[in-house]
């Protein structure tokens, strides 16, 4: 989450709807990028792993654009880019996952998991907490 705001304050962060766009060429998308003042090394994230096939033609050729689904994002692959470009659906996963982990109770029994090895537990999640 440190990484995510750190480029939130750099403003480094964009939000699309979707990663349909009109064509395949790789110019398209460097003309985009240049218009909206993106960062030349730019990571796009998706909800899904199957990218729609203009997008993915587009910048196959383009070394510093990187396609990823949003279970491959990582701190490594954020901080090598410039920008960060997610879709609304990489938001929403992104979101899910974060209150997860922020309204997870199973810590300790995670903790003595590592230390002591595999038992039988299950997940306990804070019920008085509304998810937003």
């Amino acid at each position: 989450t440190h990484t995510l705001t750190m480029k939130f304050i750099q403003d480094d962060i964009h939000i699309v709807k979707d990663l349909e766009i009109p064509t395949d060429d790789p110019q398209y998308v460097l003309d985009l990028i240049e218009s909206r003042g993106w960062g030349m090394s730019t990571l796009i994230v998706d909800n899904s792993d199957i990218f729609p096939t203009n997008i993915t033609a587009a910048t196959d050729d383009i070394r510093h654009v990187n396609l990823m689904p949003v279970y491959g994002l990582n701190v490594k692959s954020m901080l090598k880019h410039e920008t960060l470009v997610l879709t609304e659906s990489a938001v929403d996963q992104i979101t899910k996952k974060i209150i997860f982990a922020l309204n997870r109770t199973d810590v300790e029994d995670r903790k003595r998991l590592n230390s002591q090895g595999p038992t039988e537990q299950k997940l306990k999640l804070e019920q008085h907490r509304p998810l937003v």
